[in-house]
């Protein structure tokens, strides 16, 4: 056999040889290569069934503190509306007796005006003052009773807020002038309509005032006035009194709330005046804030109040008792 023909053989052959170990090799490592990825798929599925074990004891672990907080939830409002009740009650059952002690307080000052005595007239002149004391108090928890139930009653008018402005001054100034605070009013050059419920704004502008007066040092300032913008008023009221800290501006509108500045102060009321007085406001679509440099710097209250109320803003918020 000639040597070429034997060098094309062992070309062959050795190719041939190649061919099949590729073969056998490719083969091998496809059957491993199997094995490895049913072994990992089979991890797999274990640990997806493992997870969806634990996913399913996570799901019914939720399920039950999301009944518990249904349950909890539904308490609270009950308890909210016996709240709500007590209140209510409890301010109208107070207020007739009050009323009675009121009327037979000033009966006796007229039946005998000088008194039998000096400590006499004292009495009955601070058994009037806590009477009227007393009834703003219950005025005031009907009033946040009624809007924790929905039935805080308004009605919007037109009416001209420079005279109302001017009103709630007057009354206010018998007040400043007792405590020797200087009261002072700044008019607005042109008359400005507005329509809104009149009752509930002169409520919180003497709010707002009560209270600068009330904490306004001996011989101190109060100022009111306002300001008229293209669709709304804004209205200020500033004091020199002892202030506000700035971590308390978000705690001053909430129910309850009283001032740490001055613990006699806060003897006299329950803390729900700014509240309801916010209520009024954000029902006729304002907004009320205060603003206050610190401590011994004064504080200034203002409020904003729509020319024309939002369509049904007042109604939304507000609804009439009809029992």
């Amino acid at each position: 056999m000639p040597w070429q023909e034997v060098v094309v053989y062992s070309i062959i052959a050795a190719t041939s040889m190649a061919l099949i170990a590729s073969l056998i090799t490719r083969k091998f490592v496809l059957r491993r290569m199997n094995r490895t990825i049913m072994k990992a798929e089979h991890n797999y599925q274990q640990q997806i069934a493992t997870l969806q074990m634990q996913l399913s004891g996570k799901v019914t672990v939720l399920e039950s503190i999301v009944n518990k907080l249904r349950l909890s939830n539904q308490e609270l409002t009950r308890l909210n509306e016996i709240r709500s009740k007590f209140m209510s009650i409890v301010a109208h059952d107070l207020r007739q007796p009050l009323t009675s002690i009121q009327g037979f307080a000033s009966v006796l000052m007229m039946d005998n005006p000088q008194g039998d005595g000096a400590n006499d007239q004292i009495a009955l002149n601070n058994i009037l003052k806590a009477t009227d004391n007393m009834n703003m108090l219950m005025a005031d928890l009907m009033d946040i009773s009624m809007i924790e139930s929905g039935r805080f009653k308004m009605e919007a008018q037109a009416f001209n807020f420079n005279t109302l402005i001017n009103d709630v001054v007057t009354l206010q100034a018998v007040n400043a002038q007792k405590r020797g605070i200087f009261l002072q009013k700044y008019d607005y050059p042109t008359e400005v309509t507005v329509v809104a419920d009149r009752f509930r704004i002169s409520q919180v502008l003497s709010n707002l005032i009560g209270n600068a007066v009330k904490f306004a040092p001996q011989g101190g300032r109060v100022e009111v006035g306002f300001y008229e913008e293209p669709d709304q008023i804004v209205c200020r009221v500033s004091d020199n009194g002892p202030g506000i800290l700035h971590t308390e501006k978000e705690k001053i509108f909430q129910k309850f709330h009283q001032s740490e500045n001055d613990r006699n102060l806060r003897k006299q009321g329950w803390g729900l005046g700014l509240s309801i007085a916010q209520e009024i406001v954000h029902a006729h679509g304002g907004t009320m804030s205060v603003e206050s440099a610190g401590l011994g710097q004064g504080a200034v209250f203002w409020f904003t109040l729509p020319k024309n109320p939002v369509p049904g803003a007042i109604a939304r918020v507000t609804v009439e008792d009809k029992k």
